[in-house]
C-alpha cells in the first residue's frame, strides 16, 4: 500500500469517528432547523417576492397614443384644394391627419398609501414563519428531551442489571449449597431478561428521535450523533408568574393579526384616496390637408365623489370598518385563549413537579433503604431471594415513574414555551 493510500484511509477512517461521536446541544440543532428547513426558506422567498412586487406600487397608469384621420370627408378627392376647389368650391383641401397622447396625473397621496399596503403584504409571510419556526422548535425539543429521558432509563437500567446479575451469581452459589430456591433462581433471570427487551425497546425509542431530529435538520437519516444528556432542564420554580399580555406579544400569531390590521388601515387610505379627483392632460396634433396645421390641448379631471361613482368605494370602506372590528376581537379571543393554555400548562408543571419532588425526597430514599436492607438480610442469610427482588422490582419502578414524570414535565414545558413563542 501506497503512503498516499495509507494517509487518505486514515483520514477517512478518522472523519468517520468524528462524524458517529458529535455531540449536539439544542441550540445547535435549533440553529440548523432555522438555517436549513425548506418550510423556512420557502417562507424567506415569499418575503422576498412580494417586497419586490412592492417595489412598483408607485406606478403610473400608462400613457395613451393614438394616431389617425380627424374632420376628414370619405370623399378623398376633397382631402386637396384642388379637389375641394372643383366639388364645392372651396380655396383649400379639407380634413387632417391627427396624433394625439394622453397621460393621467396620479394623486402623491394614492401612491404613498399603495406604497404602504404593498410593503406591509410581506409583514403577514414574516409572522407565518415566525408561527412555522415556533411548531419546528416544539417538535426538535419534543425529541430532543424525549432522548435525554430515555438515555436516563437506560442508565436505570444498566445499574438494575449489574444489581440483578450480582443476585443471580449469589442465588446460583447458594443453589449449590442447598441455600436458595431454583424457582428464585428463574424468577430472577426472567427480570434479567425482561430488562434486555425494555433496553431493546429504549434503543429503538432513541433511534426514532434520532430519525426525528435528523429530518428536522435536513441532514441523512443515518446520519449519527449524540446529545448532551447533561443539561436537562427537570426543575421547575413554584409560583404562579404574572400573567399578562405582555407576556404574549411576540406571538406570530398576534403578530399576524396586528399585520392584518395595519393592511385593512393601508387599505381603506388607498380607498379613501379613491374618493379624490385625478387630473390628466392631453394633446393632439392635426396635420392638415391643404390648411395650417392645428393642435389641442386639454386637461382632464375625475369626478370620482359623485353619487353614482362612488356606491362601491363607500362600501368598500363600510366592510373595512367590520373586518377590523373582526380582527380586534379575535386578538382579544386570541390573548385570552393563550393565557388560559399557560395558566394550564405552568399547574400541570407544578403538579410534574411536585411528585417528582416527592419521588427524590421521600418515596425512592426510603425504597432504596428497603432494598438495601433485604439484601443485607440475604446475604446474611435471613431472608430470601423473592424478597430482593420484590424490593428491588419496586425501587426500579420508582425511578422508571420518576422519569416518566420527568418526561410529562418536559414536554408540559415544550408546550408552555411553545404558547409564548420562546426559542
Amino acid at each position: 500500500m501506497s503512503k498516499n493510500k495509507m494517509w487518505w484511509g486514515l483520514l477517512i477512517v478518522w472523519s468517520t469517528t468524528t462524524q458517529a461521536q458529535s455531540v449536539l446541544s439544542l441550540e445547535t440543532i435549533l440553529q440548523h432547523i432555522e438555517v436549513s428547513h425548506p418550510n423556512l426558506q420557502q417562507l424567506d422567498a415569499k418575503v422576498k417576492e412580494l417586497d419586490a412586487y412592492a417595489e412598483g406600487a408607485r406606478n403610473w397608469e400608462a400613457p395613451k397614443f393614438g394616431a389617425g384621420f380627424f374632420m376628414t370627408p370619405y370623399n378623398y378627392m376633397m382631402w386637396s384644394r384642388k379637389g375641394a376647389l372643383y366639388h364645392e368650391g372651396m380655396s383649400q383641401g379639407m380634413g387632417s391627419f391627427m396624433v394625439q397622447g394622453e397621460q393621467m396625473i396620479p394623486n402623491r397621496k394614492m401612491l404613498d398609501a399603495e406604497e404602504r399596503y404593498m410593503k406591509s403584504m410581506s409583514g403577514m409571510e414574516t409572522a407565518q414563519k415566525g408561527m412555522v419556526r415556533n411548531m419546528l422548535f416544539a417538535e426538535a425539543k419534543t425529541a430532543y428531551y424525549k432522548w435525554q429521558v430515555l438515555e436516563k432509563k437506560k442508565k436505570v437500567l444498566s445499574e438494575s442489571q449489574s444489581l440483578l446479575s450480582y443476585m443471580i451469581q449469589s442465588a446460583e452459589i447458594r443453589y449449590k449449597f442447598n441455600q436458595e430456591k431454583l424457582s428464585s433462581i428463574y424468577k430472577a433471570q426472567a427480570a434479567l431478561s425482561d430488562l434486555n427487551r425494555m433496553k431493546l425497546m429504549l434503543d429503538g425509542d432513541i433511534r426514532q428521535q434520532k430519525v426525528m431530529l435528523n429530518t428536522l435538520m435536513l441532514k441523512e437519516r443515518t446520519f449519527d450523533f449524540y446529545i448532551d444528556t447533561l443539561t436537562t432542564t427537570s426543575s421547575f420554580t413554584n409560583g404562579l408568574m404574572a400573567l399578562d399580555t405582555g407576556i404574549i406579544g411576540n406571538r406570530s400569531d398576534l403578530r399576524m393579526i396586528e399585520q392584518s390590521l395595519l393592511i385593512s388601515r393601508n387599505k381603506k387610505e388607498i380607498e379613501l384616496q379613491k374618493l379624490k379627483p385625478m387630473y390628466g392632460v392631453q394633446y393632439g396634433h392635426m396635420f392638415a390637408f391643404g390648411n395650417q396645421w392645428q393642435f389641442t390641448l386639454m386637461g382632464m379631471v375625475t369626478i370620482p365623489f359623485a353619487k353614482w361613482s362612488s356606491r362601491q368605494i363607500k362600501a368598500n370602506l363600510k366592510g373595512l370598518d367590520y373586518q377590523r372590528q373582526t380582527y380586534v376581537k379575535q386578538r382579544e379571543g386570541l390573548a385570552n385563549q393563550i393565557l388560559g393554555n399557560l395558566a394550564d400548562r405552568w399547574v400541570m408543571m407544578e403538579t410534574f413537579q411536585a411528585q417528582i419532588d416527592q419521588y427524590e425526597k421521600e418515596q425512592i430514599p426510603v425504597l432504596r433503604k428497603r432494598y438495601q436492607s433485604t439484601l443485607l438480610a440475604y446475604e446474611q442469610n435471613t431472608d430470601e431471594l423473592f424478597m430482593v427482588l420484590d424490593a428491588w422490582m419496586e425501587l426500579k419502578m420508582a425511578r422508571m415513574n420518576q422519569l416518566d414524570l420527568v418526561q410529562q414535565l418536559l414536554q408540559t414545558h415544550v408546550e408552555y414555551e411553545k404558547e409564548l413563542e420562546k426559542r
